[in-house]
């Protein structure tokens, strides 16, 4: 079972990978609009250059399960056991969904380079700011739900686009569509939120 896009034909476990990638920046440019907002325009910079970093690193497949790992401690210690179990649960869940279409090959021996470990780390503190954003609503299921959904995608949308055959050139694209039409989207409609419904003066 797949999309087809033109030529292109993404198989429903990428899609949703893809989609939960595509939630997470949604959430960023919605923070990202509160940060423009309100002025904060050094956060909102970092915040961006975190985007724009991640969205070249993750499609290496680097530092995926340690963002996942991050992501629910991070839930455990905002919320309760609880939601941190739904939250893992979720992650493994749209893990092992997604691990049967790709081809992981081990090498102990490898040692990872310089600009591979810059993507581990960034890929990291990516899956670790979402969940962090996100974990700033109220707690619920659905929450942690998105958490684990995102955290699972991170740990196999490298792979899974790779597993495609498609060109390196396509898969950039592909990727690159995904984050910045999610972070842009996100950014206007907390923009125009803000234009709709402004919030009261205090005082």
């Amino acid at each position: 079972m797949a999309l087809k896009v033109g030529k292109i034909e993404i198989e429903y476990r990428l899609l949703i990978s893809l989609v939960a990638i595509a939630i997470a920046y949604g959430y960023l440019g919605s923070e990202l609009g509160s940060m423009i907002k309100f002025g904060k325009y050094f956060e909102a910079t970092l915040l961006l250059a975190i985007a724009v970093l991640a969205a070249l690193a993750m499609p290496q497949s680097l530092g995926g399960l340690l963002a996942a790992i991050a992501m629910v401690i991070l839930v455990y210690l905002k919320t309760s056991l609880n939601y941190a179990a739904i939250a893992a649960v979720t992650c493994l869940a749209i893990y092992f969904l997604g691990f049967q279409e790709v081809k992981y090959q081990s090498d102990a021996a490898k040692k990872l380079t310089p600009i591979e470990i810059a993507a581990t780390l960034m890929t990291v503190v990516f899956g670790a700011q979402v969940a962090w954003l996100i974990l700033q609503y109220p707690s619920s299921w659905l929450l942690s739900i998105a958490i684990g959904a995102i955290a699972g995608a991170i740990t196999l949308v490298g792979k899974q686009l790779l597993y495609t055959d498609l060109p390196i050139k396509t898969i950039a694209i592909i990727f690159g569509a995904v984050t910045t039409s999610s972070l842009i989207i996100g950014l206007v409609v907390r923009l125009i939120t803000y234009a709709l419904f402004p919030m009261p003066e205090l005082g």
